[in-house]
Order: C-alpha cells, then structure tokens, then sequence
C-alpha cells in the first residue's frame, strides 16, 4: 500500500474511533483538519531578521512588484500567498473574523507606516493574499515581519505564526507553514542560529533539512560582489554559502543555502518604457568604461558632469540605482549589447539572479516531497495531541483508549512504511550519521527517496520514456548491488541500515515493474 494510502487509512481509522467516542468531538475536528491539509500546495513560511530583504525575496519569486519594500523597516502582519485568478486580499482577526477587501489595499494591512490611518492593523492575525503567480499553483508561500523587529508586536506576530516559543494559543498557527525559508544578509550571525534552533526544536512543524533551506540576500550589495572582478554576484556569494554550511549547526538545520540578487528581480519588473530608453543609451557605453562609471553608484546617480549627464538626468539615474542597483544596470547593458530583447533579458536575469535556481531547489526539494512533509507533520501532530489528551485521562476511560488505539497504529505505520523508512535515513543523511563510499552511491540514494522526483526512470536515474522492461532490469540489478552493501562487516550500522531500506526500496519497485510488465 502506498504512503498516501496508508495516511488516508490511518486517518479514516482515527475519525471513526472519535464518532463512537462523544468525549472525542475536538480531536475529531483536528484530524478533519489534517485531511484537507493534505488537498492543498504546500506552504513555505520564508522567515528571518529584519530587513535580510524577505519581502523583495518574494517579489522576485512571484515575479511581480507586490509587496512593498523600503529603506525602512516595513512588513507588520504576516502575509499569506495563495493562488487565485484575480488579486485580492482576505484579513483575518485574532478574533475570528474575516473580511475581503481590494487587493489595492494590501499595503494599509500590511505595513506599519500606516498604522494610524488603519489602526486595526494590530488586531490583525494574518492575511491571505489571493494572487494570480504560476509558482503559487504548487506552492503556497508565508511572508512575515523580521524575527529582530525594533517593534516587538511585528517580531511576535511571526513568533507566534511559527509557534517558536511553543504556546497553547498558537498551535493552529503554528500548522500553517509545512516548510521555511531562512533570509540571511551577510552571514549568519548567533541570532540567525539561536532563532533557525529555537524553530527546529519549538516549532510545531518538526523542521530539519527536509523541510528547511536558506537564501543568502543582497549579495550584490554586500561587499561580497567586486564589480571588476569576473564573477557575478551570485557566483561570487558561493564561496560564502558553502562557508555557511561546513558549520555543523547549520549543516543540522538546514539543507543548504542559496545566494540571491532579489532586488535586481524586483527592479526589473518596475521598468518602465523610459527606462529602457535610458538603459539602452547606457547600452552604448564601453564594457569598461560603463564599469568605472557605475563604481560609485551614489556619483552616477547624482553626477552632473557630462560622462553621466549623456547617460540621463539625475532622476533617472537614480531611479535605476534604487531599482536594479548597479549590477542590474551592468548586466541588463551588457545583454542589450548582444541583442537581447526584454523578455529574454528577464528569463536571463532570473538565472543570473539566482531566483531560478530557488525555485527550482524548492519544487524539487519540497515538492516532489511535499505528501511526505504534510504526512511527516500529521504523525508528530496526532502524537502529540493523543498524547497529551492521555495525561489528562483516567486509563479507564474510553477516549483514553481511543487515543491509545490511534497513537499504536501511528507507531505501527512508522516501522513498516517504506516510504517513512526512507524517510528516517534521510534524516539521518542530513544529520550527517551516514557517508556514503562515493558520489554514485550518494545520487543513488538521493534519487530512489525522491530528490529529483517521484517518477519510475527519475528514481532509476533513466532517461524519461524507458521502457518498463529496461526499469524492471535495473531496478532488479540495483536491489542486488544494496543488498550486497548491507551486508558490509566492518561498516557502520548507520550505512547498514541506509543500504538495506535502499535496497528494498529497489525490491519494492522492481516487484512493480515486473507486474506491469506481465500484464
């Protein structure tokens, strides 16, 4: 039976122990909860300090000028994106109610600039924001204020959505983000890793590698980027992120980090038809020359001798520093240069920005696992409430024993669940408690737990379109090479146990095959 199978049936068991059970009617509505939890796209709450430029992050992302960002310290109410055809915005109040209003009026819900206009803001909860991004179609995404905020109620309402302290008030909350994404500036300091721990450990989400990755920011105005150097921002930040992760605290919470240029992204969709009649005059200027002419950009934004005056008046020169910086100019002269045109120099930036390369890690690393984390958190949640309903129970009690009934089966699916049990040796993966021999032995394990995908030939590591009998082969061959593995002397139990469960995920998927193929 597959893992989806195996959670539906777990769930149906545990609804109709609660209809026999009238003291059950609360764990009933939770577990009712946890079932559409698992019809909808996974959500990724992206967190982190103020102003590491998570709003601009998500800008990028959603490749759309939505949020609003500043000098200033901006996002008050945690924002929720969600997929709609047509923009609008649902306010949720921390006391239940909810109202729709027009998409124009996100900014008076959300930032705190305007607090005395709306002075309801501060009764707001959260907010749903209904917006029309193809990236939203599998993903849903959890904008919040910075964790370090100078006002405690913005870093209380993100503390408390994320239920890092823990509270009984917030559990609710706390379901809402199945994954995050950590906004670092810079590097990551103590708080960066007491807040990253306090989540893993307090959260409600059980978060780990699986579930968690990092975004280094800014990385075009950090000091990482040399302008005369031949790297790009993002190519020049990758000695830094790797750096991140040879900590081994990191390496426990988090599956990597990633650079990122956001805010060129999000300049770029603010262009408007005479800015690219001033960036094609800058088009115009020698590689070279243009470089020592955008090396002070606070000089090229404001020069008035004559090498900048041609380039544009003040204003819009300004204008392109505070939209796509100097990197954005630089890169967006040089591909008009070769004759790109517009769109093409957006798919372009997107790759040069590395917003692509997030977004494909997250639907790869979260969405092609995104049943397995939904299923991951129901196990931990159910647990726990059963658990906790028991404390409070005489053992003779019928909902004692219901919870009892459920809590066993849970225990039950863990240990006889491949697909849990590929989950396990993941973890342990990520904890770094297994090494493999070499790089082939790493992809192996990487692909059949669903890395690149769920498919036969993904899993396989096969061309798409192989023929069932080509995939019934290897995989047969594949069981015999991890079973071989298992039986190792001499190698720690932790590979061991990895070899094994590979090699009966190979068993599992060659029986299949096998099947298909004598029909």
């Amino acid at each position: 039976m597959s893992l989806k199978s195996e959670v539906y049936s777990l769930l149906n068991n545990a609804q109709r122990l609660c209809r026999d059970c009238p003291e059950a009617a609360e764990l009933s509505e939770s577990l009712e909860e946890m079932r559409k939890r698992l019809e909808i796209p996974l959500r990724v709450a992206v967190v982190g300090i103020m102003k590491a430029g998570k709003s601009t992050f998500m800008n990028a992302l959603m490749g759309a000028d939505v949020l609003y960002t500043g000098d200033l310290e901006t996002t008050y109410t945690v924002g929720w994106f969600q997929y709609a055809e047509h923009p609008s915005i649902t306010v949720c109040f921390r006391n239940g109610e909810k109202i729709e209003a027009p998409f124009e009026d996100l900014e008076k819900w959300s930032v705190r600039a305007f607090e005395k206009e709306n002075p309801r803001i501060h009764d707001v909860q959260y907010l749903i924001i209904h917006y029309p991004s193809e990236v939203l179609k599998q993903l849903e995404f959890i904008d919040t204020p910075g964790l370090n905020s100078v006002y405690g109620t913005d870093a209380q309402n993100t503390l408390d959505f994320l239920s890092i302290k823990g509270s009984e008030d917030t559990l609710y909350e706390a379901s809402m983000a199945d994954a995050v994404i950590y906004a670092f500036s810079r590097s990551t300091a103590g708080f960066d890793r007491d807040i990253l721990t306090a989540f893993h450990s307090g959260g409600g989400n059980m978060s780990s590698p699986i579930n968690s990755i990092g975004i280094l920011t800014k990385v075009d105005a950090s000091g990482i980027w040399d302008i005369f150097g031949e790297q790009s921002p993002v190519e020049a930040a990758q000695a830094v992120t790797s750096s991140i992760m040879t900590n081994a605290d990191m390496k426990n919470l988090l599956f990597s980090v990633f650079p990122v240029c956001a805010k060129v992204m999000e300049g770029y969709t603010q262009l408007t038809a005479e800015d690219w009649k001033v960036l094609r005059i800058i088009a115009q200027v020698p590689p070279d020359d243009l470089i020592d002419l955008l090396y002070d950009a606070h000089q090229f934004a404001v020069g008035t001798e004559e090498e900048f005056q041609r380039l544009g008046d003040t204003d819009a020169r300004k204008r392109l520093m505070n939209l796509i910086g100097q990197y954005g100019t630089l890169e967006i002269a040089h591909q008009l240069r070769a004759g790109k045109a517009q769109d093409q120099i957006g798919d372009i930036l997107q790759e040069k920005c590395g917003v692509k390369a997030i977004r494909e890690i997250l639907l790869r690393h979260f969405g092609n696992r995104t049943f397995l984390i939904k299923s991951r958190y129901i196990f931990s949640r159910i647990r726990s409430l059963t658990q906790e309903i028991r404390k409070n129970l005489d053992k003779s009690s019928h909902l004692y024993h219901v919870c009892e009934q459920i809590g066993e089966e849970i225990e039950g699916l863990m240990s006889s669940v491949q697909t849990l049990k590929e989950l396990k040796i993941l973890q342990m993966y990520y904890n770094g408690q297994i090494q493999f021999m070499d790089e082939e032995e790493k992809q192996d394990f990487l692909r059949v737990t669903g890395e690149y995908g769920r498919s036969a030939e993904t899993r396989l590591g096969m061309p798409e379109g192989s023929s069932i009998a080509a995939m019934e082969q290897t995989a047969k061959e594949k069981a015999a090479l991890w079973h071989g593995k298992s039986s190792g002397w001499m190698m720690p139990g932790s590979y061991v146990e990895a070899a094994a469960t590979l090699a009966r995920s190979y068993e599992q998927m060659y029986y299949h095959l096998n099947a298909l193929n004598e029909e």
